[in-house]
């Protein structure tokens, strides 16, 4: 038997190891909320970190944060299905991430942010912080990274070795929330639509225009066409959210060019 395909070296994410106010949680407790907020958003579902937080307060799943038993209840509750574990380990995350799934963890803030000796010696050995594992970087067998985009620090992609990882997630007694499906791929459905003659149901918004609209009114334009101002003006508004539907004029382009 010949091997020829090269093993992947990085499962999920590559790492950028940069700060994103995006990332960056707004209140001290809400890092759950936050990570299911981030991973809502690779899903194409937007809600603010308070309509979140709101959510969670009157299910009663946050009060000065998050149980590790409801972490992805916001999820489940928006139509993203999850699985929760305990006692995982380094090859369930890289199965989890193989997959495309999204993965949150339990970890000791302490331990993985302390950059003193002090931090290692006194530590507590309790999980008070949620964040998410965007990758695992084995190209360097011997120093393996996982990639973390945090939202205690705002962190976004930012590597950290296997062994102070694995040290701050087990005070969680290695707790992980994964999700059943991967994010979806806007790509994907090009590479397997012949003719375009099929829609893209997994992407639900184009910014702010159903991707129906976009994918039945506007996906067949191509430069050859001299496509009039009132079309861009339009898709400006749509996308925008400052109007809901196209007007007239481009609507009677969109009807000429059918015939």
């Amino acid at each position: 038997m010949i091997y020829t395909r090269p093993a992947s070296m990085i499962h999920g994410d590559a790492p950028m190891n940069i700060m994103s106010e995006d990332v960056q949680q707004i209140y001290p407790d809400t890092c759950a909320i936050k990570s299911q907020q981030l991973i809502m958003q690779d899903f194409g579902i937007h809600f603010t970190e308070d309509q979140l937080r709101n959510e969670a307060l009157m299910y009663g799943w946050y009060n000065g944060g998050t149980a590790p038993e409801d972490v992805g209840k916001l999820l489940e509750l928006h139509g993203i299905p999850v699985s929760q574990y305990e006692n995982a380990n380094i090859f369930n995350l890289v199965n989890e991430l193989a997959q495309g799934h999204k993965v949150i963890v339990g970890v000791d803030s302490g331990e993985l942010w302390g950059d003193n000796i002090f931090d290692k010696i006194f530590e507590d050995n309790a999980a008070d912080h949620a964040l998410i594992v965007s990758g695992v970087d084995t190209s360097d067998p011997n120093n393996v990274k996982v990639i973390l985009t945090d939202p205690g620090t705002g962190n976004l992609l930012k590597e950290y070795s296997m062994e102070d990882f694995v040290d701050a997630w087990e005070d969680s007694n290695c707790f992980m929330m994964a999700t059943n499906d991967p994010v979806p791929d806007v790509f994907d459905p090009f590479n397997s639509m012949p003719g375009f003659d099929l829609p893209m149901a997994n992407i639900p918004m184009i910014g702010s225009m159903p991707y129906d609209t976009f994918y039945n009114d506007l996906a067949f334009l191509n430069y050859t066409n001299n496509i009039p101002e009132c079309v861009f003006n339009d898709f400006t508004g749509l996308v925008g959210g400052d109007i809901n539907a196209f007007s007239f004029d481009s609507m009677n382009y969109f009807d000429s060019l059918l015939f």
